[in-house]
């Protein structure tokens, strides 16, 4: 009998429904000519082709076929080749190639090998011979997202307001409703989309449809984020309507389709008598978007000045609000007349006479980008009426470049000021008294450039290393005026066995003494390692007075930060971030100038070099001006391209490379080890533990846990033991603990238990109904999770992949299963971890819980927040 095996990837069912599969193979000839039984098999541990041959096979039964191919009776090898189907018997309740395939396609199934079989190899006249030419052929449909940019269209934008107390207003009685529909990441291609709105009107005590649901198109089907708009029939004056939408995905030619729910409603009122949406233009530099262009001017911290004037034929309009949150917080428009009318009087001036300039609102952009503003009147009727919105969009250019950046990621010399144009003179910095470059650079494995698009070959990003006693780099020329607004920022990594002192990062050294008798730094980006290991950036005042903003919470050696000094002159503060979060600021004094070259590893001290930096430093940035807090978040996610994040492997842990009770990280560069405790053992491809005292173990922190990280485990979970646990038991498979618990985690919880017909038995059984959860367990049993869409599979290798973003919205965790991201994003608060990394249990209520039974043959870890599936699915693999 010559077995087959097929391995099969993910990456082209990401984002679809399966319905239906066939695997084809070619039988090019036969032993025997009558029909004998032939099964598909999915192989569960097989994980090398290499060494297939050599590992027991633990079989599930997919399809099987009585087949012979039709040779007659003369079993003539000469007979032209036949195709054999396998597809799922409805009659049989054991063939499950295609839930198999779907599983597969949803991330439950880490890797998909079949393998075709005699049904009875002690049987020759079942040998059969196959060709190398299977095909796995799925019938599918893309997975719904819910539909985006749903609202009242506007302008060239649209509005929605979220809130029922505070409801657009709307003029016209048949408002166009819009939306984009959407399939979920991978889906996009071929898919048969339609958006649906359903309005619904308030009667003042319940809610109940205003009219049918409407579909885009009527008829037909677009593709991917095509957008819809549809007029609403004519509506009522005066009522409260909310409009929502949800994704139609169809398949079988329309006859079958799968859809999302509804989106958050958007509230509105039709009151054709108030104020109509209101004139609004934006001043120099800035200028509206419009259909085809949208010209990005100005910058982060350059004022928006917008003027707001009613709409032709509106008299009686009093005031304006405008807001950057689609009405969540509006403010009020000012009143401006010409500069020789006082308020008061400006103020009892009607709008259109000459003398008033108009109604003006101030927005100062903090980050580079397109801002939506929205805009309404408010007449003197009653207590105001809110009128018709206005929608319009400008665009900010991205700030200033730096005056300097250096990645350190050249094979040796000098350290190449990357923030200059070609062919211009930079700030290089030379490296010095041992100062060296090491192949851990905090963007990691470089796949793609800076375009996005694939490199022939990886590059390993380098970074500086330095010894702490000697080692540093520095320019020739001076980078900043320390007198004026500067921000400093860079990835560090202070060494686990750092002398317990002060270590600076960043600082700039005079090149004269004054204002003092001895020469000192102007500031300083530094870490207490003498004290209580927090990063701090002080600013001396021309007074001698050392002004210093703080962490509260100390930061684990061992492990990348991103730390962030910024020094604002007219404000005269100084603040410090650590991964993209402020931590404090206070008060700066009077600043000085010290015309002397930066220095990146030392700080300078009564005119002595000093405090030389013990670890690593990379991605360093300086600017003359003060960033704003959203410019700090974007530089802490280190985007190496558009949609690629840069992200440091930072611990990769392999079973099948253990020995004894050691599991060695040999491939990081960082060295730690996995200690297995209680009964855990190696099986030659993973951790085997029983789920009563087994796990394995290291040191923590593994990453700055306050920082944004991804990780990912390949794990199985027993069946058998899991039925003897009770339902609301929590396994967890990796996590980090702190003094008092859970910091961060995957988490298995038995939600269920079901009784089941064993296939191989014809016996009825007891299996575990669960679902996986990446996120923190508290000690009450509350989660603060995203937990897995379906209920996961046991029994079978799965890969999990999870990403905290601290940069998100205020931080966000993801769950992937394989490529496929599951749920949306979910908010997470960031606890610091503090002692173990573990395996196989977890830390809550001030003890080790939460043991584990399956086995788990990887874990990696990675400095930074990959941005979605597809690097997920480029850098985890399967």
């Amino acid at each position: 009998m010559q077995k087959l095996y097929f391995e099969f990837s993910p990456a082209s069912l990401k984002g679809k429904k399966v319905l239906d599969a066939t695997f084809r193979v070619t039988e090019p000839w036969a032993f025997q000519c009558d029909p004998r039984w032939v099964d598909l098999v999915r192989t569960n541990n097989i994980s090398s082709a290499t060494t297939w041959s050599s590992r027991p096979a633990e079989l599930d039964l997919m399809v099987d076929r009585n087949v012979s191919a039709g040779r007659g009776s003369l079993c003539d090898p000469d007979a032209p080749d036949a195709p054999i189907e396998f597809n799922d018997n409805p009659d049989e309740s054991n063939e499950n190639l295609t839930s198999t395939v779907s599983n597969f396609a949803a991330g439950k199934i880490s890797r998909l090998t079949l393998e075709i079989k005699a049904h009875d190899e002690s049987d020759p006249s079942a040998w059969k011979r196959f060709k190398n030419d299977a095909v796995l052929a799925v019938n599918f449909v893309g997975v719904p997202a819910t539909p985006t940019e749903v609202g009242l269209t506007n302008g060239i934008g649209y509005s929605c307001s979220t809130s029922s107390v505070d409801p657009a207003v709307v003029s016209s009685p048949n408002p166009m409703a819009q939306g984009r529909p959407r399939t979920a990441p991978g889906g996009e291609s071929g898919a048969s989309l339609r958006v649906r709105w359903r309005l619904e009107k308030y009667s003042g005590a319940a809610w109940a449809l205003a009219n049918a649901d409407i579909d885009g198109p009527t008829s037909g089907y677009v593709g991917n984020l095509v957008k819809q708009s549809r007029a609403l029939p004519t509506l009522q004056t005066g009522v409260l309507y909310r409009l929502k939408a949800l994704t139609l995905s169809y398949y079988e030619g329309g006859t079958n389709q799968q859809n999302t729910g509804y989106t958050t409603p958007c509230y509105f009122k039709v009151d054709a008598t108030a104020p109509q949406a209101p004139q609004v233009t934006v001043g120099s530099p800035y200028s509206e978007c419009t259909t085809n262009d949208c010209v990005a001017n100005g910058g982060p911290g350059q004022i928006a000045t917008f003027t707001f004037k009613a709409a032709e034929g509106d008299t009686n309009v009093v005031g304006y609000e405008y807001s950057l949150t689609s009405g969540s917080t509006w403010v009020k428009a000012k009143k401006v007349c010409v500069p020789w009318i006082t308020e008061s009087v400006c103020a009892a001036l009607p709008e259109r006479r000459l003398e008033v300039i108009g109604w003006q609102g101030v927005i100062t952009p903090h980050d580079g980008g397109t801002y939506r503003l929205t805009a309404r009147a408010r007449d003197n009727v009653d207590s105001g009426r809110a009128g018709a919105w206005r929608v319009m969009d400008f665009a900010v250019r991205d700030g200033s470049n730096p005056l300097g950046r250096w990645h350190f990621a050249e094979s040796d010399g000098v350290a190449i000021d990357s923030s200059v144009a070609e062919g211009t003179t930079g700030h290089d910095a030379t490296l010095g008294g041992g100062a060296t470059r090491d192949d851990r650079g905090r963007r990691g494995e470089l796949i793609r450039n800076a375009q996005g698009q694939l490199l022939d070959e990886p590059i390993v990003d380098k970074g500086l290393g330095l010894n702490g006693t000697t080692g540093y780099a520095a320019t020739a020329d001076t980078v900043l005026d320390t007198s004026s607004s500067f921000t400093v920022a860079a990835w560090m990594r202070v060494d686990a066995n750092a002398a317990s002192r002060t270590l600076t990062a960043f600082s700039q050294a005079p090149a004269s003494a004054s204002p003092f008798s001895q020469k000192y730094n102007p500031f300083g980006l530094s870490y207490a390692g003498g004290g209580g290991n927090t990063w701090s950036m002080s600013v001396m005042a021309s007074d001698g007075v050392l002004h210093k903003a703080s962490t509260t919470q100390a930061t684990p050696r061992g492990v990348w930060s991103h730390v962030v000094g910024v020094h604002d002159a007219e404000a005269k503060k100084v603040s410090l971030y650590v991964n993209g979060v402020l931590q404090s600021t206070v008060d700066a004094g009077t600043p000085w100038k010290a015309a002397g070259p930066l220095q990146i590893g030392r700080g300078l001290w009564a005119d002595a070099f000093t405090d030389y930096f013990s670890g690593s430093i990379d991605e360093a940035a300086a600017w003359q001006r003060a960033l704003s807090a959203e410019e700090i978040a974007d530089e802490a996610r280190t985007l190496t391209s558009e949609k690629y994040a840069g992200v440091e492997l930072v611990a990769d842990w392999s079973a099948d490379k253990g020995v004894g009770t050691m599991v060695a990280d040999t491939t990081s560069g960082y060295g730690r080890s996995l200690a297995l405790g209680g009964g855990a053992s190696l099986n030659g491809e993973s951790i085997v533990l029983d789920g009563v005292d087994d796990a394995a173990t290291t040191a923590g922190s593994v990453i700055d846990d306050t920082g944004s990280f991804t990780v990912s485990a390949l794990a199985s979970l027993d069946a058998t033991a899991l039925a003897g646990k009770s339902v609301g038991y929590t396994g967890q498979v990796v996590g980090q603990r702190t003094a008092d618990g859970s910091a961060w985690g995957f988490w298995y919880e038995l939600t269920d238990k079901k009784t089941v017909l064993d296939e191989e038995t014809l016996e009825e059984k007891t299996e575990p109904v669960g679902f996986w959860r990446f996120g923190r367990l508290d000690a009450s049993g509350a989660f603060s999770a995203v937990a897995s869409e379906e209920a996961a599979m046991v029994d079978g290798m799965v890969r999990l992949t999870g990403v905290f973003d601290a940069n998100d919205q205020g931080g966000t965790i993801s769950l992937y299963l394989g490529g496929v991201q599951n749920r949306d994003a979910q908010a997470f608060t960031a606890k610091a971890g503090s002692g173990d990394f573990a395996v196989g249990k977890g830390y809550t209520s001030s003890a080790w819980k939460h043991y584990l039974p399956g086995r788990v043959a990887e874990v990696r870890l990675w400095a930074g927040a990959m941005t979605g599936s597809d690097q997920v699915e480029e850098v985890v693999g399967d």
